[in-house]
């Protein structure tokens, strides 16, 4: 009896063995933090002039810690979740509005039709923004100007109570298609999001456009966005371009455009950014300047200038730092800043 139970044990324990070769999960993070030396002036009003040194959480990348992990179901079939919590290292609070995990949180289905997820997540167009952004610093940095000029208009990067389609990768060839539910009682439209991209990547080409349009809350009118970019990667230099057109519910439009080129130096990197946005005939400028060394495939030291100018329309030198925004016409905000990252 007693070999019995053994036996009955060990093929117990071989079951669950066997069981968890199928699934992982995984442990990761970030850490970054840059001192900043923030100004803001105006050649014409005196007073709105504004300085501050800070330490700020997140320059290259958000700081974040996150768990992801996948099962192996059979048949080609996967089931796969992402945890990922965005905290300040300068404070050590929570990020995204407090929330535990506000950078991600969604769980979902993938094979031979592709993938379907549920949660919060990106959306479409912030795949376009990150992708064709990457040449300067990584996707969408604290001083990217895809971001920093309307990138992140409506709800356009994160997004509640997303249902997610992606096709399979046909080529080099992606679409997905993503809805985010409003939850208004009564009325399905009210503050839903819908939102496409198409994508390609092959080689050292990528292309993609992307679409959104957020209802109001009565649903009676929406903001849309439309985002066309790329990225080539020329060997000695990688280069990217963005375009955006933002429509407000209230009919304000404004049209961001932005330029990059990164150059490779063994484990350096030198990036320059040039974007200029337009509303009708006021417009605001910016141009930054990136340099970054790996001390090892962890761990980078960085240092970025960026300065923007106000020409009748708002612009942001550091998303991160509310003193950087030159808000009155005439103003020009600027940022001189050194950081590190660590990759876990």
């Amino acid at each position: 009896m007693n070999k019995k139970l053994v036996a009955l044990a060990v093929s117990a324990i071989a079951a669950g063995a066997a069981s968890a070769q199928t699934a992982n999960v995984t442990l990761y993070g970030i850490i970054d933090s840059y001192l900043a030396s923030e100004r803001g002036s105006s050649a014409t009003v005196a007073a709105n002039k504004v300085s501050t040194t800070a330490l700020v959480s997140g320059g290259i990348s958000g700081s974040r810690w996150g768990l992801r992990g996948s099962e192996d179901l059979g048949g080609g079939m996967n089931a796969f979740f992402n945890l990922e919590n965005g905290f300040n290292v300068d404070n050590g609070s929570l990020g995204q509005g407090g929330l535990l995990f506000g950078r991600r949180a969604y769980v979902g289905l993938n094979g031979g039709f592709g993938s379907v997820q549920v949660g919060r997540d990106y959306s479409p167009n912030f795949w376009v923004m990150c992708n064709s952004d990457d040449s300067f610093g990584g996707c969408l940095n604290g001083w990217s100007a895809v971001a920093n000029m309307g990138g992140f208009f409506a709800n356009t990067l994160r997004q509640n109570n997303q249902v997610n389609y992606k096709t399979p990768n046909m080529g080099g060839l992606t679409a997905m298609l993503a809805w985010s539910m409003g939850e208004v009682s009564g009325n399905t439209s009210a503050s839903r999001t819908l939102g496409g991209n198409v994508e390609y990547k092959n080689g050292p080409l990528y292309l993609g456009v992307g679409f959104s349009d957020q209802k109001n809350a009565a649903a009676s009118a929406s903001d849309k966005q439309f985002i066309i970019g790329g990225t080539y990667n020329f060997g000695v230099a990688y280069a990217g371009l963005t375009y955006i057109e933002n429509k407000t519910a209230a009919g304000v439009k404004t049209k961001p455009l932005v330029g990059s080129v990164t150059v490779p130096f063994g484990a350096a990197r030198v990036g320059l950014q040039l974007a200029q946005n337009k509303s009708g005939s006021a417009k605001a400028q910016s141009f930054g300047l990136l340099g970054e060394y790996d001390l090892s495939k962890r761990t980078e030291l960085y240092g970025v200038y960026v300065q923007c100018k106000n020409k009748g329309l708002t612009c942001v030198a550091d998303g991160n730092v509310a003193t950087s925004t030159a808000g009155v016409n005439g103003m020009t905000a600027s940022l001189l800043g050194l950081g590190v990252k660590h990759k876990f």
